[in-house]
């Protein structure tokens, strides 16, 4: 069964991650671009996991002991990353409890969420899943996809986002703003941009198409 893919706002979110190795460090680098307050539970963690708290500016903090069933106290996701697969699978049945979402690392059963192979620039961000089959078909995709989003994608993302009230404010035909919203989009990827000016010009010349 494929796994449907939602997008969720995860800043300031508390997630736990128990586990210190490189696949614990693996997803919190991941993670870390997208603004949660990052607990890591270890009683060793991988230098680069130390480099990642330091540079963290206190949004991954280490607590340098074995992992507690308290742990999970207020935690809004959880990240089961052991070398222990009898704890990642008692992290796994505590958080199903609680109904909290867990990820077990390499063991789909055991997961309520799994983590896709991502692709980020900016606000863009695109997601690849294989239920977690094949997360080296995943990886794979991600690669090959990668060269297919136009670069500035991200920049051209935050650009049009910004035109969004004022085509709004200024448009009241649906089909006038979805044709103004697709033209953008085409200019700014083959221009790679597209300025204020050029969006009230594109403003005018759609209404003054529609009024004729």
């Amino acid at each position: 069964m494929a796994y449907f893919p939602f997008f969720v706002d995860i800043e300031g979110k508390k997630c736990l991650i128990a586990g210190g190795g490189a696949v614990a460090f693996r997803k919190a680098a991941a993670l870390m671009e997208y603004g949660p307050d990052i607990v890591v539970v270890a009683p060793r963690v991988s230098l680069k996991m130390e480099e990642l708290a330091k540079k963290s500016g206190g949004r991954l903090t280490w607590k340098c002991r074995k992992f507690e069933e308290s742990d999970l106290d207020d935690s809004d996701f959880v990240i089961a990353g052991t070398s222990d697969a009898e704890l990642n699978r008692q992290i796994s049945i505590w958080c199903r409890e609680r109904k909290i979402p867990v990820n077990v690392a390499d063991v789909q059963e055991e997961c309520s969420f799994i983590f896709p192979a991502l692709i980020k620039d900016e606000d863009i961000t695109v997601g690849i899943s294989t239920g977690g089959n094949s997360p080296v078909l995943a990886r794979y995709l991600k690669n090959k996809f990668k060269n297919v989003i136009p670069k500035g994608s991200g920049c051209l993302a935050k650009q049009l986002g910004s035109y969004r009230d004022m085509v709004r404010e200024r448009v009241d035909s649906q089909p006038v703003r979805r044709s103004i919203f697709k033209a953008m989009a085409e200019e700014g990827i083959r221009q790679g941009g597209f300025t204020r000016e050029q969006a009230e010009e594109l403003i005018e010349r759609k209404l003054a198409e529609h009024e004729k």
